[in-house]
């Protein structure tokens, strides 16, 4: 028995054939949906400071629908996570990659998709809180070494003892104060604060950013291995994917390098900072946007033993780089990935039209992937 897939009313939504987003913003934030009709919905401010989603064209050829976050349900049912999930996204003031992984963890930690993803949420937290407080104490370091003179001290600080690192920190604390002619109270606070938003990039060791980078460098290959030896559309959909993995190590490589840079000098960065904090922000945001969608999409890899149906569903979560990501640069990247067109399927009662499997089977495997990617 077969079906047509249902599409929600004209009032709810509004289909794009053509989707080229400028800037990262405008491409919106993935959402970690369990729903299978929202696989790679981007969430972004929309008319009236409301936010709207963009859904893939279910249909499986080009284009998006772009859906009121208010209308949400009018579109398709949603499981008990996403109504909760939905909720939070629609009152939300600012859309980025760091606000939605909060809140994805925090909605994810009430048990609603699973009691896997809420043990993954609750590692996540505890991992981002260990990586704050290495990033505060590699800052101190940092700051000590740039604030002492030359042979004051025998022992490195990252070697001293703990009392003495603590009397060389505060002093290089109230050193930095004078120099910045602010009091040693906000010097400590700023720290916090640089620490709080270098967690993802890390300062003198590696963080979630580069472990995500990583990753994605090793679907990459795996794919590449794959594709040589499958011809016809999988080659066609690994080339797309390929490509569009390749362009995004390169920039984020690039971006978290200018990242990390930022913290080899403190005065500069302290005094930027309490200036005006956004250009740092910016800085170090700029990896989170960029491999924003690719951990779905790599868990997507390992999640679906069939490589033939997890490449098309892949090829079709590719992110689109905006021409933003040039003013990122020193160079243009002249790239835009575009998106492949499915096939034309039957799609069978109660099964999702990309893959035959059954919705019920595809939330379950949705929630796996939510496990991984928080």
């Amino acid at each position: 028995m077969s079906i047509t897939v249902q599409t929600a009313p004209a009032s709810a939504t509004k289909r794009v054939e053509s989707f080229l987003p400028a800037t990262f913003l405008e491409r919106g934030v993935a959402v970690p949906f369990t729903t299978p009709q929202l696989n790679g919905a981007r969430a972004r401010p929309g008319e009236r400071r409301s936010l709207e989603l963009i859904i893939p064209n279910l249909s499986g050829g080009r284009g998006v629908y772009i859906v009121a976050m208010s209308q949400i349900t009018d579109f398709c049912p949603l499981t008990i996570n996403d109504r909760r999930l939905a909720d939070a996204v629609a009152n939300l003031r600012g859309v980025t990659p760091e606000t939605i992984r909060h809140l994805a963890r925090e909605v994810a930690g009430e048990g609603l998709a699973g009691l896997g993803a809420a043990a993954a949420a609750a590692r996540a937290l505890q991992d981002d809180e260990v990586a704050r407080l290495r990033t505060n104490f590699d800052l101190l370091i940092n700051l000590v070494r740039q604030t002492e003179p030359k042979d004051e001290e025998p022992v490195q600080p990252e070697k001293a003892r703990p009392l003495d690192l603590e009397y060389r920190g505060k002093r290089a604390v109230r050193r930095m104060a004078g120099r910045l002619r602010r009091p040693p109270d906000t010097i400590a606070a700023a720290l916090e604060q640089l620490a709080e938003v270098f967690k993802g990039v890390g300062v003198r060791c590696n963080a979630r950013v580069h472990r995500e980078l990583e990753t994605l460098k090793c679907v990459r290959q795996d794919i590449a291995k794959y594709s040589q030896n499958t011809p016809g559309t999988n080659a066609s959909q690994a080339q797309v994917i390929m490509a569009s993995a390749d362009l995004t190590i390169m920039l984020v490589t690039g971006a978290l390098a200018d990242a990390r840079a930022l913290a080899d000098n403190i005065r500069m960065l302290l005094e930027n900072w309490l200036g005006d904090p956004t250009p740092t922000m910016q800085i170090l945001a700029r990896p989170d946007w960029l491999l924003d969608g690719w951990n779905r999409i790599c868990g997507l890899w390992d999640a679906v033993p069939n490589r033939e149906e997890t490449l098309a569903e892949m090829a079709a979560l590719v992110p689109v780089i905006p021409r933003e990501a040039d003013a990122w640069l020193s160079y243009r990247t002249d790239h835009m990935i575009d998106v492949p067109q499915y096939r034309s399927t039957v799609v069978r009662q109660f099964e999702d039209w990309r893959t035959g499997v059954t919705v019920a089977d595809l939330i379950s495997r949705n929630e796996s992937l939510l496990e991984r990617s928080l």
